[in-house]
């Protein structure tokens, strides 16, 4: 599988990080006098042979040691006497002997020859030299050589390590890339399915959320378009009906269509300005902008009044029952779109219940707040209906059977007007008992 820059940048930066921290620490190990040491090792090996010279006559005992320093050190090393013959070694064939005129020399100073990586000194017996030593190759050089495959091995066990790491990080940042591709590219079913709880988790549910908002989104937009295709085609085929019964010459039929003309042209003009209002508030609160209302101080005892006023007038038959707390506050309000919610929960309420039951418009005051609720009597809501009944175009089964069942736009309307106004609104219902529809708004300041 191909892996991306981030995925290599962040397994090589561990590599590098890993073997700097080991050179580090190999450095500071010789800055701190670890090495100096072996410099002077024939010498100090030199010295102790020479405290044991006296086992010189028992040769297994120097070769046994011998052999331990090749086995820890890596060093091969020959004692011979001063006439050349071999007293011990650890390695086979042992090292040549001296020449004679050289072994003379290790009365005076000891023999180095860098080039055959050779040492010879002098081994003493009551300061005379009775033997020597011929040393070949450094501890020094051993270490080095097994500090370096020791780095090389660590190297490549913290690579190996390190491959699982980066692949951990990189492979959900695929996966998003991909999945914001296949979203847009069209596809809006489009899920990452990442569950993790580190940061990465944090940006696949955030992406996840932001796609499910967008399905939705384009979703309701292709609802609008054909329930507002649906709402205009009925009025408009009621008129064109009426028209071309007009246009056959009956002036009688003419005028009796008027009527159903005026009332469809009502009803059409009535859509169009509830989607444009919708719109307006979806719109601008979207965008974080102020929601296009003109606000003023009003009194909310003032709105709430003229609503009963226009329901009794528009409904003489039905009974309203108000009941207005004292000391409503007033409220920093559009009036008519906070009159227009009103309005249209009242006649919600009247639709959707019969016309001998009475409908109830309470306000009170609470913690600054006006607390408004409107209940009647009517066929209720089913509870699975109730977390869809603010979208628009939302009717419930039960309403759609009815005449006066709307277009479904009414309290789709009055939430976001309510929300503009920085208030809340719920339902409360249960099918054959009735609704109950309450709103809360702030009280001006």
């Amino acid at each position: 599988m191909r892996h991306g820059r981030t995925f290599w940048k962040v397994y090589v930066h561990g590599v590098l990080m890993l073997l700097v921290i080991a050179v580090s620490v190999g450095l500071v190990g010789w800055a701190f006098g670890r090495a100096p040491k072996w410099r002077n090792y024939p010498e100090r090996l030199a010295t102790y042979l020479s405290a044991r010279a006296a086992d010189l006559d028992h040769p297994e005992i120097i070769e046994r040691d011998l052999k331990r320093e090749n086995e820890l050190l890596g060093v091969e090393a020959t004692i011979y006497r001063l006439d050349g013959t071999l007293v011990a070694t650890n390695i086979d064939p042992p090292i040549p002997a001296l020449k004679p005129q050289d072994a003379a020399r290790l009365h005076t100073e000891p023999i180095h020859a860098p080039r055959e990586h050779l040492f010879a000194m002098p081994i003493r017996e009551g300061g005379k030299p009775v033997a020597y030593l011929v040393l070949r190759g450094l501890p020094f050089a051993h270490q080095l050589s097994r500090m370096a495959m020791m780095l090389v091995v660590v190297a490549l066990a913290l690579a190996a390590g390190s491959f699982p790491l980066a692949r951990t990080i990189t492979k959900p940042l695929d996966a998003l890339t991909a999945a914001a591709r296949r979203l847009g590219s069209g596809d809006l079913s489009t899920r990452t399915g990442l569950k993790r709880k580190d940061e990465v988790g944090e940006l696949a549910t955030a992406f996840d959320e932001m796609a499910d908002r967008l399905q939705k989104l384009v979703q309701g937009e292709k609802e609008l378009l054909a329930n507002v295709s649906h709402e205009l085609r009925t009025p408009l085929a009621r008129i064109r009906v009426a028209l071309e019964l007009a246009s056959e010459g009956d002036a009688e039929k003419a005028r009796a269509y008027l009527g159903d003309i005026a009332t469809d042209l009502g009803e059409l003009e009535r859509l169009v300005e509830d989607v444009l209002s919708v719109a307006r508030l979806d719109l601008m609160q979207g965008k974080g902008g102020a929601p296009p209302l003109r606000l003023e101080r009003v009194p909310s005892q003032t709105i709430l009044e003229a609503s009963a006023e226009r329901f009794r007038s528009a409904r003489p038959e039905r009974k309203l029952e108000v009941l207005l707390g004292t000391g409503l506050p007033d409220v920093q309000a559009d009036p008519s779109m906070l009159r227009r919610v009103v309005d249209n929960l009242l006649d919600n309420a009247a639709k959707y219940s019969e016309i001998d039951k009475p409908v109830a418009l309470n306000a009170t005051a609470a913690e600054g707040k006006v607390v408004v609720e409107i209940r009647d009597e009517g066929i209720g809501i089913e509870e699975k209906d109730l977390p869809n009944l603010f979208r628009p175009f939302f009717r419930t089964e039960r309403s759609r059977s009815r005449k006066a069942g709307g277009v479904g736009l009414g309290l789709a309307l009055a939430k976001r007007i309510v929300e503009a106004h920085g208030g809340t609104i719920a339902v409360e219902s249960a099918p054959g008992k009735g609704t109950t529809v309450r709103f809360e708004v702030p009280a001006a300041a």
